[in-house]
């Protein structure tokens, strides 16, 4: 029997193309229009005058990396779904976040949680404070790039580091061109489409097999797990 041919065919090669073209695009769009992003205030602050929904859309991609696309669903394939209990936590931290800690940073009109923290303990602890969450993000991020950057080389055939290359240089071009506006209305885009391949993952799974059906296979292989 031939293998089969998992690559991309020339429509996919198309759609992925102007995905990256698109986001690039939009950096773009934001560094030549408005103030043009010379100002600390529009590059970093999107002038403040973004709308509720991006800036929404923005924060909840933040919480939707590759990360979560591939690992949380690994995970609960391979060790059941306990990890879902995660969620428990949210439900109390974010109505505490935003009523007892983000008024106190809004009324500052901080750019930062580091500005708050060297006028209320000083620079020392904001250099501190900087420095292990650089370190922590730069390790961080070398996940979140590679994930995505690995299932595209599976799906692609083209090498590993060029895949990576691809991914990051394309983030790094329309988050410094384009500042925090172009940030936010890619995240809306990238959104989107992460919500549409993960909708359409499920239509085909309820299509095919049935709801019924997908949790039968779950607890057949013991993977129904909340509280254990």
């Amino acid at each position: 029997m031939e293998e089969e041919n998992t690559y991309f065919g020339v429509v996919d090669y198309v759609i992925f193309a102007l995905v990256l073209a698109t986001s690039a695009s939009i950096g773009i769009y934001f560094r030549f229009t408005g103030g043009k992003q010379k100002t600390y205030k529009e590059y970093m602050l999107a002038d403040q005058s973004m709308p509720i929904m991006p800036v929404a859309f923005s924060l909840m991609a933040s919480f939707m990396s590759a990360i979560t696309i591939l690992g949380v669903a690994t995970e609960n394939y391979m060790f059941g779904t306990q990890f879902v209990a995660i969620n428990a936590s949210y439900i109390i931290a974010t109505p505490l976040a935003c009523y007892l800690y983000l008024p106190v940073f809004f009324r500052l009109q901080n750019t930062s949680v580091y500005e708050y923290l060297e006028r209320r303990f000083g620079l020392l602890t904001r250099t501190c404070a900087s420095l292990a969450f650089s370190l922590q993000m730069a390790l961080y991020m070398g996940i979140v790039l590679y994930a995505p950057a690995l299932a595209l080389s599976a799906v692609t055939g083209i090498s590993l580091n060029w895949s990576i290359a691809s991914v990051g240089v394309v983030c790094t071009f329309y988050s410094s061109m384009g500042g925090m506006k172009a940030v936010l209305v890619t995240d809306v885009f990238q959104s989107l489409l992460m919500f549409a391949a993960v909708f359409a993952v499920i239509t085909r799974g309820v299509k095919d097999y049935g709801v019924s059906g997908i949790f039968a296979a779950a607890r057949e292989g013991e993977r129904l797990e909340f509280l254990k």
